[in-house]
């Protein structure tokens, strides 16, 4: 056995870590994941949630030769809250097989729970032998707003792309956007969410903490878009989403309402894409679903679904058995993760 040593990186190892993973990912040296300020902000700026810094590496004589980052997720279930994370930017170097096994299994003892979603082809192959156990589908969903602008600025150039236009300029046409009766939404900041507004579990789903300490993380990133909105249902606050933004797409990157009503999940994601779409860049408009209630709201909302994934758990999972799962992008790099031209799911 190799002598391997696990630790916390730190800024000062910021140059290493990004050549390393420029390397392994075949990065260009100047893509979004390799920013300095990125970097700094995802793994290393102080966030209420956690402590210290985010990523980890395997090193063998001082060099990197793997890498995670524990993203955190508090998962809140039956009266508590668990500590878990969610795996990314998780990374080997293919001389040295089985370190990044190796380094995932020294972070889950530090945590309760690990939680993993999609991946490549690799990590999903390798997520069954360390341990994690299928629980639930965590399913994406887009809709188109400007097919023109979405035909010219796709990365995909083939015999597809004027049947895709026939098929998003017919969506447009069929499904108008436009604001439900008594409802609309407002730009705020973290702290004037109502603390009772924040998701809370029920006997059927486990939710993930939110805050506005949480919330403050993501609107003062310096690399990723994140605007927070309150909902409104006439002229009381119903919940609140937030939309990400990416090169000609808008991401709803978490939405909650306390409401049990379908219609009105309906309506909240009706309310995200109108406030989405009035941004004139944006061409497509995706969102997440991993329960029955957000499912339903986004197809009756216009939404397509576009592909579906795994949701696995590495450690104490029973105590979400029988429950449903409430993940948003914003427990996982899904709201920030992207290149200078996006991958349309539509």
């Amino acid at each position: 056995m190799i002598d391997l040593k696990a630790s916390p990186t730190t800024q000062r190892d910021a140059t290493a870590l990004s050549n390393f993973l420029s390397r392994v990912f075949q990065s260009r040296a100047e893509a979004p994941l390799l920013d300095e300020k990125h970097m700094e902000w995802k793994y290393w700026a102080a966030r209420p949630d956690s402590e210290g810094s985010r990523s980890f590496a395997a090193r063998h004589r001082g060099a990197i030769v793997a890498h995670a980052a524990a993203w955190p997720v508090r998962v809140r279930v039956s009266g508590q809250e668990v500590t878990a994370v969610h795996v990314i930017d998780w990374a080997a170097d293919r001389k040295y097989p089985g370190v990044g096994m190796w380094l995932l299994r020294q972070i889950a003892a530090k945590v309760r729970v690990m939680v993993a979603t999609g991946g490549s082809e690799d990590a999903r192959r390798i997520l069954p032998v360390i341990g994690f156990r299928p629980h639930s589908e965590l399913y994406q969903f887009s809709r188109p707003v400007r097919p023109l602008r979405h035909a010219l600025t796709t990365v995909e150039r083939n015999w597809k792309l004027p049947v895709r236009l026939l098929q998003n300029t017919f969506w447009c046409l069929s499904h108008p956007l436009s604001l439900p009766r008594g409802w609309s939404a407002r730009r705020v900041a973290p702290e004037e969410i109502p603390e009772g507004l924040w998701p809370q579990p029920s006997p059927a789903a486990a939710v993930t903490a939110r805050g506005s300490g949480f919330y403050r993380y993501f609107v003062d990133s310096p690399s990723a878009q994140h605007v927070l909105f309150g909902l409104q249902k006439g002229r009381g606050l119903a919940g609140y989403f937030c939309l990400a933004f990416a090169p000609h797409e808008a991401r709803i990157a978490d939405l909650w309402l306390p409401s049990t009503n379908v219609e009105d999940w309906c309506a909240g994601f009706q309310t995200a894409t109108v406030l989405a779409a009035s941004e004139k860049r944006v061409c497509e408009v995706s969102a997440w679903a991993s329960t029955a209630l957000s499912k339903e709201g986004l197809s009756r909302a216009g939404f397509l679904l576009r592909g579906r994934s795994a949701v696995s758990l590495f450690g104490d999972a029973k105590i979400l058995e029988g429950r449903q799962l409430h993940l948003q992008m914003l427990d996982s790099d899904a709201s920030f993760l992207s290149e200078k031209v996006v991958p349309y799911l539509a």
